[in-house]
């Protein structure tokens, strides 16, 4: 089970305690982005992949629609890895005749 998404840890940022100015302390944010409670990124657990795995059997069985995105391959991407994603889909979509 992963508690955050992101962590970054910053050895350089402005307003910073001196000490980690001086290489002798850091920064560590933990970020998870929730809108009232409800998570941006998809979290992985057991409980949520077991739902994610009900999910996309009922996707695979919908017609004509096409799901893209962190949501529907239950994966944090960058926004880069997302427009390759969207890409690398749409390629294999209109090989496979589904556009």
């Amino acid at each position: 089970e992963v508690p955050y998404p992101r962590i970054v840890e910053y050895k350089q940022k402005p307003n910073q305690p001196v000490k980690a100015k001086e290489g002798k302390g850091t920064l560590i944010f933990k970020e998870f982005s929730v809108d009232d409670g409800d998570p941006y990124y998809p979290v992985p657990n057991p409980a949520n992949r077991d739902l994610y795995e009900k999910y996309r059997e009922l996707a695979e069985k919908e017609q004509g629609v096409l799901f893209v995105g962190r949501l529907a391959s239950y994966k944090y991407f960058n926004m880069d890895q997302a427009i390759l994603n969207a890409l690398e889909l749409f390629d294999a979509w209109k090989a496979e005749g589904k556009l």
